[in-house]
């Protein structure tokens, strides 16, 4: 993402909070109740899970990503646990309240949408942690 992108990106959501992470520090971790979302504005961010043989990587995001969304798409619990990777890392914070405000601007037929495909990541994952 170029940072004409980034800057644009992050005027849309006005009122966002940023927040510095150090490499390694932890963001939130999986299980816990998410109250924001996040994107990152500067730095790279590890999603991972927890199992008996240790950290499971699942994904490295970068610049114009964002996670942690999902917690407040279906107010369930954290998927996994996120934690600043590669040096600082700079986020926005989108509370709560600030995304709903931006799911209650969307007609019906896409907040349902939404709210759909997040219930289809939630069952793929239980489907994966699930062995047969």
């Amino acid at each position: 993402m170029s940072d004409a992108e980034r800057r644009n990106s992050s005027s849309r959501i006005g009122g966002a909070n940023r927040q510095q992470f150090n490499d390694g520090q932890h963001i939130f971790n999986e299980g816990e109740v998410g109250d924001s979302a996040f994107i990152v504005f500067d730095g790279n961010v590890a999603i991972y899970r927890l199992t008996e043989e240790g950290e499971e990587h699942l994904a490295t995001l970068a610049k114009g990503a964002m996670f942690g969304e999902l917690a407040l798409i279906d107010d369930d619990v954290r998927m996994a646990s996120a934690k600043a990777v590669d040096g600082p890392t700079e986020l926005l914070v989108v509370s709560r309240v600030m995304f709903q405000k931006k799911m209650d601007g969307l007609d019906p037929f896409t907040r349902g949408l939404i709210k759909i495909l997040a219930d289809n990541v939630r069952n793929a994952q239980k489907l994966k942690a699930s062995p047969p």
